[in-house]
């Protein structure tokens, strides 16, 4: 009989990038000598049972082959509407069953464990209070501070988008993802501010500056008003938004068999048979982030008023939205590195993510305005309000 010491979920006070991974590898450890029916997480997504190879081509994608999440329980297919209430009677985060699977407490959330995770230090930021998986301002604002201080990204599926709980969630990854890594160019002006896009992706992005935070609430408010699922990342540096279409294409199910949503579009896909392994090339990757990406509405993209009310916060200070290039390339490798660091000139994400999980050499650093030293501080609390 082994005996599980008690864990304690983190505090506000205690709460870091480097105490959120310890206490994520801890459930991990802990999970490995329980049944599967009593573990918090079912495993450690990048053990060594995972097979992770590039898919090449010049965006950077990668393919996983992880059979054990396809036991992971199939959701009902019959969500119609983003904006849809929510659902007392159904489940939501305020119902797990284990206390156990809460890994930090904020005032206004809580971290939890992810069971069938995709991405090393899969876990999910979780609303307290009882409201539907809606972007807001107060959600928008509080996502950027965690990416901010603690180094982790963080994926949100919309309803209609791949989400599965209709209760306000979205999913932390201990690591900046494939899209985040390519250079970025020129976008589409959207309400008449300029925004980026990666320069290698084949789908319809928009990549907005921590100073556009604002844009970006009145871009999801837009969606949510035109019913338009969407999927969004959030890196130290930029928010990358994804609008969709409001149905699969047909032709996404020939060319992979699951849904297309925050995972892929950021850069990994995952299957569960070799031969669905085997299948999946660069080109499927490219075409499947093509259809199933569409245009911001139109009024956004024409420049034009918009005459509802900004439904997001007022912009945080300046951030630079510049992007190095990247000068080398590399040959797929058995299983691809999750956090490669690029020669760069200027301080971008990826080296952003290296210097919070290091945590020297802030101070000589002249950071962007948006992500203050207090917020850096990596020896403090994160307060989320």
């Amino acid at each position: 009989l082994t005996t599980i010491p008690l864990r304690r979920p983190l505090s506000r006070s205690m709460l870091s990038g480097d105490s959120l991974r310890r206490s994520f590898r801890h459930a991990v450890v802990e999970s490995s000598s329980l049944p599967p029916a009593e573990r918090l997480i079912m495993y450690d997504a990048c053990d060594s049972q995972e097979v992770s190879q590039s898919l090449g081509g010049s965006a950077g994608y990668r393919k996983r082959l992880d059979a054990r999440r396809g036991n992971k329980p199939k959701k009902a297919d019959n969500q119609r509407d983003v904006c849809t209430p929510f659902d007392h009677a159904a489940f939501n985060f305020s119902k797990i069953s284990n206390q156990r699977e809460i890994l930090a407490v904020l005032p206004e959330y809580n971290i939890l464990t992810n069971r069938f995770p995709l991405f090393p230090g899969h876990c999910l930021l979780t609303a307290k209070a009882l409201v539907p998986q809606q972007l807001s301002a107060t959600h928008l604002s509080a996502i950027v501070r965690l990416v901010s201080h603690s180094g982790f990204s963080a994926y949100f599926n919309s309803w209609c988008a791949s989400a599965s709980v209709n209760h306000f969630h979205c999913h932390l990854i201990d690591e900046l993802p494939p899209v985040a890594q390519q250079r970025l160019v020129s976008g589409p002006r959207v309400l008449g501010e300029p925004t980026l896009r990666p320069a290698e992706s084949s789908g319809s992005c928009y990549v907005f500056g921590a100073s556009q935070l604002g844009l970006v609430g009145r871009a999801v408010s837009a969606m949510q008003a035109e019913n338009q699922p969407h999927n969004l990342l959030f890196t130290p540096l930029h928010i990358y938004v994804w609008p969709k279409p409001l149905q699969r294409p047909a032709r996404s199910f020939d060319l992979y068999p699951e849904t297309v949503g925050g995972p892929e579009l950021v850069g990994s896909f995952t299957v569960y048979t070799e031969r669905d392994f085997a299948k999946l090339s660069a080109a499927a990757a490219d075409e499947l982030v093509r259809i199933n990406t569409a245009p911001l509405p139109e009024r956004l993209l024409s420049g034009g008023d918009d005459t509802r009310p900004a439904t997001a916060p007022a912009a945080v200070e300046a951030a630079s939205s510049s992007s190095d290039e990247s000068d080398s390339e590399a040959g797929p490798p058995p299983k691809q590195p999750r956090t490669a660091v690029r020669a760069c000139q200027s301080l971008d994400s990826l080296s952003l993510v290296k210097l919070l999980r290091s945590g020297s050499g802030l101070d000589e650093l002249t950071l962007p305005l948006a992500l203050s030293k207090s917020c850096l501080n990596r020896s403090g609390g994160l307060e989320v309000s």
